[in-house]
C-alpha cells in the first residue's frame, strides 16, 4: 500500500481527490488498484502505514461516536504526521444514515482539507460525495 501512496500532484482539487481515494482505501473493505499519480504532493504522500491506521481508527470512531461539530484528532509522534475528523451534520439520505465530515491532514510542509458525505451501508461507511 505504501508503494501506491508514493506515486502522487498539487492543487486544492487534487488534495480533495487525494482524501477521497485515501478514505476509499481506508474505510472500505475492498481496495482496488487505482492510478494515484496526482497524489504526489498531497499530505498522504508521506503517510506511513501507522498514519493510515490512525486515520482509519479515528475516522471510524468519529463517524460512529462523535456528535456534530465534535472533532477527533490523530497524531503520530514518529512520523510527525497528523490530522482531524469532524462530523459536521447528520442526515438521512435515501434511507441511509449519513454524515457530512470535514477531514484535515498535515504532513511535513503539506496541508490538506476537504468535506465529504459518508453513508453507512451494511455496517460500513462509504463515501457518497
Amino acid at each position: 500500500m505504501q508503494a501506491i501512496i508514493k506515486i502522487l500532484m498539487t492543487s486544492v482539487f487534487t488534495i480533495r481527490k487525494t482524501i477521497v481515494l485515501c478514505l476509499l482505501l481506508v474505510f472500505t473493505t475492498n481496495s482496488y488498484a487505482v492510478n494515484m499519480q496526482y497524489l504526489k504532493y498531497s499530505p498522504v504522500a508521506s503517510f506511513t502505514a501507522e498514519d493510515f491506521e490512525m486515520l482509519q481508527n479515528t475516522g471510524h470512531a468519529a463517524l460512529n461516536d462523535n456528535k456534530d461539530n465534535e472533532t477527533s484528532h490523530w497524531s503520530n509522534s514518529e512520523s510527525k504526521n497528523s490530522g482531524s475528523i469532524t462530523p459536521l451534520n447528520t442526515s438521512t439520505i435515501e434511507g441511509m444514515h449519513c454524515r457530512e465530515v470535514k477531514i484535515v491532514n498535515q504532513s511535513k510542509n503539506r496541508n490538506g482539507h476537504a468535506v465529504f458525505t459518508f453513508c453507512k451501508i451494511k455496517d460500513n461507511w462509504k463515501i457518497l460525495k
